[in-house]
């Protein structure tokens, strides 16, 4: 059994966390702008698809939707690879 760091869809719970307590819809486009990341950063983050994360950015990302790296870094322990 492998197991897989994986961000896939984590950015878009959080922004419906969010939605949901604050009642105001914030797009990947506009978290970006308020995190001071490159939107290609969310993009490929949320689909799972981004090959190096930046700390720094991570960071940035969590002290704008208020929450740890591991809401958005999760460990998938039921990934299996094909050989």
């Amino acid at each position: 059994m492998n197991a897989k760091l994986t961000t896939t869809g984590r950015v878009t719970i959080l922004l419906g966390k969010q939605q949901a307590e604050t009642g105001q819809r914030i797009s990947s486009r506009k978290l970006a702008k308020l995190a001071g990341v490159p939107k290609d950063f969310i993009y490929r983050l949320d689909a799972g698809t981004a090959r190096h994360i930046d700390l720094n950015a991570l960071a940035k990302l969590c002290a704008t939707l208020n929450c740890q790296p591991q809401d958005l870094l999760v460990w998938d322990t039921n990934h299996v690879e094909s050989v």
